[in-house]
């Protein structure tokens, strides 16, 4: 009897290690404002009766989500930030924000679904919420990841946009050997912008820079500004310019890249084929990432396709700066995934 006492107490305390409370919808975590929770997608389920892939599309492939929620007390904008990821596969987690009764999925309105598909922090603006409302946040790990997490809301972003739009200007880079001077014109809009981020990356290093505003004679916001850099070798340096506001919200303003390069010959093929044989009626994401910053590249969903493997050119890619891929091709009927690395 003792025997058999210490073996149902040890299975209860191994369950309770392999599952986190919110692995169900009826052990939602309440998130409070501004304060950090963590969490970990290992070993969780998917509660099928609490979900609807109609609503997100091909968005999210739910594999071991975890159930949040938050109730904004007015219509204050609010963010939910994803930090300080460790994962198994490096893929990331997932976020889906929605509002409506649990578990009644005709209820439910989506606000967002993203897939970011890399480890990098990142926040999702919810703005104008409706006040005294549940707002629930499904995470889930990325093509099956397991991850170790933070999550919070705030009245602060924390990382970068989950999704980053098109650069607002264009700036003037010149690189002579090994230094780098890039200029760019801020002339301020409407919305009170505190200082400018600078994120350098390349195939080898990454760098980051927060400058000031700038202001002229007169008290006003200069117009323009120089960022000087000196680079430790050969190759192609992507530089991005944010404006943040007070709010640690981030809008890309420009990128510009520098190319140092040694005497070789033009490359001229910038073409792969990675073998994948799948039937007609098979649908595939192919996602490309930067494989030393773990940045997505590309995403994208191939649908209804008979064929035995995926060409990719890789030429514009290259040109931004990258030169080492990881290409990871998932095939949805058959739960398969195959990752390839390619270096040009």
């Amino acid at each position: 009897m003792r025997a058999l006492f210490t073996l149902i107490l040890f299975l209860i305390t191994f369950w309770a290690k392999a599952q986190t409370s919110n692995d169900l919808s009826t052990g939602v975590s309440q998130l409070v404002l501004n304060t950090l929770t963590r969490s970990s997608t290992d070993n969780n389920t998917v509660e099928r009766a609490c979900i609807d892939e109609k609503l997100t599309g091909q968005c999210i492939q739910y594999h071991n989500d975890q159930w949040f929620s938050y109730i904004p007390a007015d219509e204050s904008s609010f963010y939910v930030n994803v930090r300080h990821e460790r994962c198994k596969d490096d893929r990331g987690v997932q976020l889906v924000v929605f509002k409506g009764e649990l578990c009644k999925t005709e209820t439910y309105e989506i606000i967002s679904c993203n897939s970011p598909a890399t480890a990098d922090d990142f926040y999702f603006k919810v703005n104008s919420p409706e006040p005294n409302v549940r707002h629930f946040m499904i995470i889930d790990g990325y093509l099956g990841d397991f991850c170790n997490f933070t999550i919070e809301v705030s009245d602060k972003a924390n990382g970068l946009p989950v999704l980053i739009e098109d650069p607002l200007a264009e700036g003037i880079l010149e690189a002579n050997e090994k230094t780098v001077e890039l200029r760019w014109e801020y002339q301020p809009d409407t919305s009170e912008v505190s200082h400018f981020s600078v994120i350098r990356t390349s195939k080898t290093d990454n760098k980051r820079w927060q400058l000031p505003l700038a202001f002229n004679s007169r008290g006003g916001v200069g117009f323009e500004y120089l960022l000087k850099d000196t680079l430790t070798g050969f190759g192609k340096y992507s530089y991005e310019v944010y404006l943040v506001d007070a709010n640690n919200e981030h809008r890309l303003y420009l990128h510009e890249e520098a190319v140092l390069t040694e005497a070789t010959p033009a490359r001229e093929n910038t073409t792969a084929f990675f073998p994948f044989a799948v039937r007609k009626g098979t649908n595939l994401q192919v996602t490309i990432t930067d494989a030393v910053t773990k940045r997505t590249l590309s995403n994208k969903f191939v649908k209804d396709f008979k064929l035995e493997g995926i060409q990719y050119d890789f030429r514009e890619l290259i040109d931004r700066g990258h030169h080492f891929f990881e290409v990871r091709i998932y095939d949805y009927k058959t739960k398969r995934t195959e990752v390839f690395s390619k270096r040009f």
